[in-house]
């Protein structure tokens, strides 16, 4: 079904059974950077929670009814992102929200989603964009889309693109297509949100001791990723049935350097909640080949994958990853699951390892890396990256640069238990292979060859 604007439906007319399903999103704007979130608002079209914005800081609502994931590979609207959008898959989607109408409270009556820029720019400038339904858990079918250009829109920022939302006890969408003017902070506070202020800087810390590496922020300085308590409400309002939820955190922190390092605290006295490690990489171009030393063909192909090393503060140690399937446990030792192993780069979420945060007392570090399992050494062309999202905090995200091509593994971030915050500290490394890795920082275990297949 193609809809217009302005046009509504019923979600069984879309989807078979009506709870289930996927919205993916993607929008052309060379040299712009696109924010997608989704706003879960209550009857009177506000955020009753700001925990209900779905969006890169808080990736999951509280109830798992929205999950937001980033296709690997997918660019924030710049040039390479194609807009196909075939019958299945996700090809060119830049942003997958996984929805389950049947786990959201009875005080979330509709769901919106949105597109800000980020910094500068209009969205008279974007191309073509979509929102679409996809139907299906593995090999999504498509049976609906919303598709937009910049000719229909002006000077705004951000854009309200569909909303999904309950009418006499039955869910029904409508494709919006409405400019805002202002971008997603904005769109926070027009939805009844509060934004949280940006982290001040700390006074520059005394220099380290020779040989040791320099605690930065992304401003230069260290300092502790938090989030600020909302402002009590006026006397003339009556106070809230429960706590107020923290404000959104619309911070992104980039660790630009080796050594690079900052910290996330727990939120009072609450356990930390899933960390979610991300890495994504550019896939070769499908039939990309090379010429081989006698002319024949190879596949230019690289399989990436995600690992880490682990240590427990009872002395255990261990590695999750693909090879030799250690895919790990979320819910007993070691805390820490390897979601899966994508052997191209295009799966819809790259690769995940999940620790689970309440159980962070029991870790001492984690070493997070990742080797080219196939395919020749070649970083520079993978564009590989890592992000870590935990809720209420700033997302992280480590680039692989500094490539060593003639190297297949980099090691890329330690994450250590530093009296019950995450220090996460920046790496990238590059070796031979992991006994070398083991043997630089010193874990100790016993290495011996694996498959995958």
């Amino acid at each position: 079904m193609d809809l217009t604007r302005g046009q509504r439906a019923k979600i069984t007319d879309l989807i078979a059974n009506g709870e289930r399903f996927r919205l993916g999103v993607a929008i052309q704007a060379p040299g712009l950077s696109i924010d997608y979130a989704c706003f879960g608002l209550d009857a009177t079209g506000k955020l009753a929670d700001e925990r209900y914005m779905t969006f890169f800081n808080q990736p999951t609502s509280p109830c798992g009814g929205v999950r937001l994931s980033t296709p690997a590979g997918a660019s924030s609207g710049g040039p390479s992102a194609a807009l196909a959008g075939g019958p299945s898959g996700h090809p060119g989607d830049q942003t997958r929200f996984d929805i389950d109408l049947g786990k959201l409270p009875p005080s979330i009556e509709r769901l919106t989603i949105t597109a800000a820029i980020e910094g500068a720019g209009a969205m008279s400038n974007i191309g073509q964009g979509y929102v679409r339904f996809l139907d299906g858990a593995t090999e999504a079918t498509e049976t609906g889309r919303f598709a937009f250009s910049g000719a229909d829109f002006a000077a705004e920022r951000a854009l309200m693109l569909l909303e999904v939302y309950r009418k006499g006890g039955i869910w029904r969408t409508c494709a919006i297509g409405q400019g805002f003017n202002g971008g997603l902070a904005a769109l926070v506070e027009h939805f009844g949100g509060t934004v949280a202020e940006p982290t001040p800087a700390a006074a520059p810390p005394q220099p380290p001791p020779p040989g040791q590496p320099q605690p930065l922020t992304s401003q230069g300085t260290r300092s502790r990723a938090t989030t600020s308590q909302a402002s009590p409400p006026p006397a003339s309002q009556s106070p809230p049935s429960q706590p107020k939820s923290p404000p959104v955190n619309l911070s992104k922190i980039t660790l630009e350097k080796k050594g690079n390092r900052i910290s996330l605290e727990k939120q009072g006295h609450a356990e930390h909640g899933e960390i979610l490690i991300n890495l994504s990489w550019r896939p070769a171009a499908a039939g990309t080949v090379k010429r081989g030393l006698f002319g024949g063909k190879r596949t230019n192909q690289i399989d990436l994958d995600l690992g880490c090393l682990i240590e427990l503060r009872t002395g255990d140690k261990g590695a999750i990853q693909a090879l030799g399937n250690n895919f790990g446990d979320l819910l007993k030792p070691p805390y820490i699951a390897l979601d899966a192993d994508d052997r191209s780069g295009t799966s819809s979420e790259g690769e995940n390892l999940r620790i689970n945060g309440q159980h962070w007392d029991a870790i001492r570090r984690v070493l997070i890396y990742a080797f080219i399992y196939e395919g020749a050494p070649n970083w520079a062309e993978a564009n590989a990256k890592i992000s870590l999202k935990t809720p209420g905090q700033p997302e992280i995200e480590v680039q692989l640069d500094s490539q060593s091509n003639h190297q297949p593994m980099c090691a890329i971030a330690l994450l250590e238990n530093d009296a019950g915050a995450v220090r996460i500290t920046k790496l990238v490394d590059y070796y031979r292979g992991h006994r070398e890795v083991d043997q630089a920082h010193h874990w100790g275990l016993r290495w011996t060859s694996g498959s995958k297949d």
